[in-house]
C-alpha cells in the first residue's frame, strides 16, 4: 500500500488540473497497480483502490472507460464501486466486460440494469456465467430475438416457471429457440411437450408449403409408420454396416446384403445413407403400404431393381403383377428431392419423439 499513498497526491493533482491525457494517464497506472497486487489485497486496501479509480475513471472519455472495464472484468477482487459504475454507464462497449463477466456485481444491480438498458447490455447480461431467475425473467420478457436465443443456451442460467413460459410463447415464432430451448434438461413437461407440438406444427406447415396440404397429409402418413420401435436389437448390423461403411457403402454393397438374405444389414445400410435412424428403415419395410420404403429408397437414389429386391424380402413378398406395377409407377413420378425432403422431415420428427428431445 505505499505505492498507493505515494501516488495519492498526484491523483489529486490530476483531477484538480483538468487534463484529461494526464487523468488516464494516471488511470492506466493506478489499474495496472491494482491488477499487479489484487490477489494479495483485503477488502480494505480494494478499498482504497476502489475510492481513486471511481474519481480517476468519471467524466473520462468512453474509449478509456472501456478499457477500464475490460481490464477490471475478470478480477475476482475487482473494487466494487468501479465495476458498478461502469455497469451502468449507458454506453455498451463500457458496461458490456463487466456485465457479461464481473462477479462483483448484486444481482439486485443486474435486475435493475436488465430492467432499463439497451439490447446490448442485455446481450451482455445473458452470457453470464450464472444468471439467477429474477435476472433471466426481466431478459426473456425485454430482450430482442438474439438475446433471448443467447440466454436460453446459456446453461447457467436458472429460469423461473413465468420466464419458460414466455420463452416457449416465444419459440413459436422463433425455429432457432425452439431448437435451443429442446437441448435444455430443466424445461418443465408442460412447456416441453408444448415445444415438441411447436415443433410438429412448424414441420407440418412446412411440408404444406413445399407439397401442397395433400401431398404433404399424404407424405407424413405414408411414413408415419416409421416411428414405432423396431422388434429387434439393431447393434451387430449397424456395427457391422458402419465397418463395411469405412470401405465405401454404396448401392451395389446393399443389394449384395439384400440378394444373400440379410435384409436387416440392407436396411441399416440404407438408414445410414438417408441419415435416419435405423429404425425408420426396419418400420418401412414392415409397413403395411410399400410407400414409406419407396420414399427411402429414392432419396439416396437408388433404382427400381434395389426397391424391388427390398419389396421382395416383405412379409408376403412381391406385390401382384398390378401392386408391383403401381409400385414403379410411384417410383417413376417420386422425384429425389421430394423424397429427400420427405425423409428429412420425418427423421426431425422422429428425433423430437425421442425421451431426450420430448
Amino acid at each position: 500500500m505505499l505505492a498507493l499513498s505515494s501516488v495519492v497526491q498526484d491523483v489529486e493533482g490530476a483531477i484538480a488540473s483538468g487534463d484529461q491525457a494526464k487523468r488516464m494517464s494516471m488511470l492506466r497506472q493506478m489499474t495496472g497497480l491494482f491488477a499487479a497486487q489484487a490477489p494479495r489485497l483485503s477488502e480494505d486496501q480494494v478499498g482504497a483502490f476502489d475510492e481513486v479509480i471511481l474519481r480517476l475513471s468519471r467524466d473520462i472519455e468512453t474509449r478509456a472507460r472501456a478499457e477500464l472495464s475490460a481490464s477490471l472484468a475478470d478480477l475476482a477482487n475487482a473494487p466494487r464501486r468501479v465495476v458498478r459504475n461502469l455497469a451502468y454507464d449507458p454506453a455498451a462497449e463500457v458496461a458490456g466486460p463487466v456485465l457479461e463477466r464481473s462477479v462483483r456485481l448484486e444481482e439486485s444491480d443486474l435486475v435493475q440494469i436488465a430492467s432499463g438498458a439497451g439490447q446490448q447490455h442485455l446481450m451482455a447480461l445473458s452470457r453470464r456465467s450464472t444468471l439467477a431467475e429474477r435476472v433471466t425473467d426481466v431478459i426473456v420478457s425485454r430482450g430482442n430475438e438474439q438475446v433471448v436465443r443467447s440466454v436460453a443456451g446459456n446453461q447457467g442460467a436458472r429460469f423461473s416457471e413465468g420466464g419458460f413460459r414466455i420463452l416457449t410463447s416465444r419459440a413459436e415464432q422463433d425455429s432457432e429457440l425452439t431448437r435451443v430451448l429442446t437441448r435444455r434438461a430443466d424445461v418443465p413437461e408442460a412447456q416441453r411437450a408444448q415445444l415438441v407440438a411447436i415443433a410438429r406444427e412448424r414441420a407440418r406447415r412446412a411440408l404444406a408449403e413445399e407439397f401442397g396440404d395433400n401431398a404433404a397429409a399424404q407424405a407424413t402418413l405414408s411414413i408415419a409408420a416409421t416411428l414405432a420401435e423396431p422388434p429387434l436389437d439393431l447393434t451387430p448390423a449397424e456395427v457391422a454396416v458402419a465397418c463395411h461403411a469405412k470401405y465405401g457403402l454404396d448401392e451395389g454393397a446393399v443389394q449384395t446384403w439384400l440378394t444373400s438374405g440379410e435384409t436387416t444389414y440392407a436396411l441399416v445400410a440404407l438408414a445410414r445413407l438417408a441419415g435416419v435412424p435405423s429404425a425408420i428403415a426396419l418400420n418401412a419395410h414392415g409397413a403395411p403400404t410399400t410407400d414409406p420404403l419407396l420414399f427411402l429408397v429414392r432419396s439416396v437414389r437408388f433404382g427400381w431393381k434395389t426397391l424391388k429386391l427390398f419389396l421382395a424380402t416383405r412379409p408376403g413378398g412381391l406385390p401382384d403383377a398390378e401392386g408391383l406395377q403401381s409400385a414403379f409407377q410411384a417410383f417413376q413420378d417420386l422425384s429425389v428431392a421430394t423424397a429427400q425432403r420427405v425423409v428429412r422431415f420425418t427423421a426431425a420428427r422422429e428425433k423430437l419423439e425421442q425421451p431426450s428431445a420430448a
